[in-house]
C-alpha cells in the first residue's frame, strides 16, 4: 500500500492544479485561461480596446488588434470581480495584464504616430520666501508659526501685490476656505503656483505662488484659475480624504470622489474607459499622442484631476460654448450643465473684464 501513495499524491496534485473545473477569481482550468465571456461582455471588452487605442484604432492591423483584445478578455473577469467588491486596488494578475496592454499600445504608438518620450519634469529645490495667514476679512498677515525665509530679492510690497492680483481675479467670497498664502520660488520657468489642503478633510486650503514666474500676466491668470479649480473639485464637499480606495467612483491616492461630484461625473463621462492605461505608465507622453483629440492641452492628459482643471480654465476664458464635435470641446461644455459653474464663470469673467 505504501508503494501506491506517491501515485495517489500525484493524482491529487493534478486535480488541485486543474481546479476540478471550478471558477477561482475569474479563471478556470489548466493554464489559468479566463472563463468564456458572455456576448455582452465581449462587446464591452472590444469597446474598451477601441477607447484605449484612440487614434490608433484605425491604424493597427487585425493581428495587432486581436492581440490587444485577447489581453483585455483575459483581464475582464478579474476586473468585473473587483468592481463587484468595490475594490480599487488591482490584483497582481490584473495589473500584469494591464501593463502588457500598455506595452502593446506604447509600441503601436511609436510605430504609427511617433515616440513622444516622457514628460521630462525636473524636481528643482523649492525655497519658502514668506508665509501669510489669510484673515476672515481676506487680508494677509505674516504667520508667526511659519515665518518664511526672505532672500532679499522681493519686498513685502511684492508679496502684497501678488495677493491683490489673485484676489482681483475672483469673486470676493472665492477665498473663504483659504487660510494660508505662501510665497516660494524654485527658479524661473518651473512651478508658478499650486494649491493644497491645509487640513486632513479638505475644508481649509493653502495657495502658493512663485514671484519668479508671475511676470507673464496671461499665464498667471490661467495658472491661478487652474489651481483654484483644484480647490473647487477636491474640497471636502466633493471628495473624501481616505486611504481606502474604492472602484465605484473616481479615486486617486489619498482620496475618493463622492458620487455626483464634479470630478466623478467628469471621470465617468470622459476617463472611465482608459484610466487604467494612463495609470500603467504615468511618465509616458505617448498616452496623449494616442488621445490628442480628447484634451485641451497635453498636460490635461496626465490625470482626470488635471484634465478637469485645464478644462475649467478654458471653460472660463472661452467666449462661447464649443461645437462639441471633439471630446476636448465636450469637456469644456461639461461645466455648462452645472448652474453654479455657469454663475461662477460669469463672475470671474466680470472680474477679468471679459464681459
Amino acid at each position: 500500500m505504501q508503494k501506491l501513495r506517491p501515485i495517489v499524491l500525484l493524482l491529487a496534485a493534478l486535480l488541485l492544479l486543474s481546479g476540478c473545473g471550478e471558477e477561482t477569481g475569474g479563471f478556470v482550468g489548466v493554464g489559468g485561461r479566463p472563463r468564456e465571456l458572455t456576448e455582452e461582455e465581449s462587446a464591452a471588452a472590444s469597446a474598451r480596446v477601441d477607447a484605449q487605442l484612440g487614434l490608433l484604432s484605425d491604424r493597427v492591423t487585425e493581428e495587432e488588434y486581436a492581440a490587444c483584445l485577447d489581453l483585455m478578455e483575459q483581464l475582464w473577469p478579474l476586473r468585473q470581480e473587483r468592481l463587484e467588491k468595490d475594490k480599487g486596488e488591482k490584483s497582481t494578475q490584473e495589473q500584469r495584464l494591464v501593463d502588457k496592454l500598455n506595452d502593446l499600445y506604447e509600441g503601436y504608438t511609436i510605430r504609427y504616430i511617433g515616440d513622444g518620450g516622457t514628460w521630462g519634469y525636473g524636481n528643482p529645490q523649492e525655497r519658502t520666501l514668506a508665509v501669510f495667514d489669510i484673515t476672515s476679512s481676506g487680508e494677509i498677515e505674516r504667520s508667526q508659526a511659519l515665518p518664511g525665509k526672505d532672500t532679499g530679492d522681493y519686498t513685502e510690497a511684492d508679496y502684497q501685490a501678488l495677493w491683490d492680483q489673485m484676489t482681483a481675479m475672483l469673486p470676493a467670497d472665492a477665498w473663504e476656505d483659504f487660510t494660508r498664502f505662501t510665497v516660494f520660488t524654485d527658479g524661473e520657468y518651473e512651478t508658478l503656483a499650486y494649491v493644497q489642503q491645509a487640513d486632513d478633510t479638505g475644508k481649509k486650503w493653502e495657495i502658493a505662488v512663485d514671484p519668479a514666474d508671475a511676470g507673464d500676466g496671461e499665464m498667471f491668470v490661467e495658472t491661478v484659475l487652474h489651481e483654484y479649480s483644484h480647490y473647487l473639485t477636491l474640497n471636502n464637499e466633493q471628495v473624501k480624504y481616505t486611504a481606502r480606495q474604492t472602484a465605484s467612483t473616481y479615486n486617486e491616492e489619498g482620496l475618493v470622489a463622492y458620487e455626483g461630484s464634479y470630478l466623478d461625473d467628469f471621470y465617468q463621462r470622459f476617463w472611465a474607459d482608459y484610466l487604467d492605461d494612463r495609470l500603467s505608465d504615468m511618465d509616458t507622453y505617448n498616452f496623449f499622442l494616442r488621445h490628442e483629440d480628447d484634451f485641451v492641452t497635453g498636460y490635461a492628459s496626465s490625470s482626470p484631476s488635471e484634465d478637469i482643471a485645464e478644462s475649467f480654465t478654458y471653460f472660463v476664458l472661452q467666449n462661447e460654448p464649443q461645437p462639441g464635435d471633439a471630446v476636448w470641446e465636450q469637456k469644456l461644455n461639461f461645466f455648462f450643465d452645472y448652474p453654479q459653474m455657469v454663475s461662477l464663470r460669469q463672475e470671474i469673467r466680470a472680474c477679468l473684464g471679459l464681459t
